[in-house]
């Protein structure tokens, strides 16, 4: 049975005979930039998360304005369909 890693190898070489100036700096290089964009991405996106949760398990005061503000929110997306959508 071929290991998965087998089969990887076998694409990098063959990618490597096609491509032309490319080395494992390089290739190191555009893995590096994709990981880090990708964590930015995670760490903003659990922030947000973050903080809606603090919203909501906030004080009562907060959670009713929270309430509102999603009824404002409703009522704006609403207004804007209306406007999009007319003859």
């Amino acid at each position: 049975m071929p290991r998965q890693d087998d089969n990887l190898d076998d694409l990098l070489n063959r990618i490597g005979r096609r491509s032309a100036g490319l080395s494992v700096d390089d290739v190191a290089t555009v893995v590096n930039d994709v990981l880090r964009k990708q964590k930015r991405d995670l760490l903003a996106h659990m922030q947000r998360m973050l903080a809606l949760e603090r919203a909501k398990n906030s004080t009562p005061q907060n959670e009713t304005r929270f309430r509102n503000l999603h009824a404002r929110l409703v009522a704006v997306e609403s207004s804007i369909r209306q406007i999009l959508h007319r003859d």
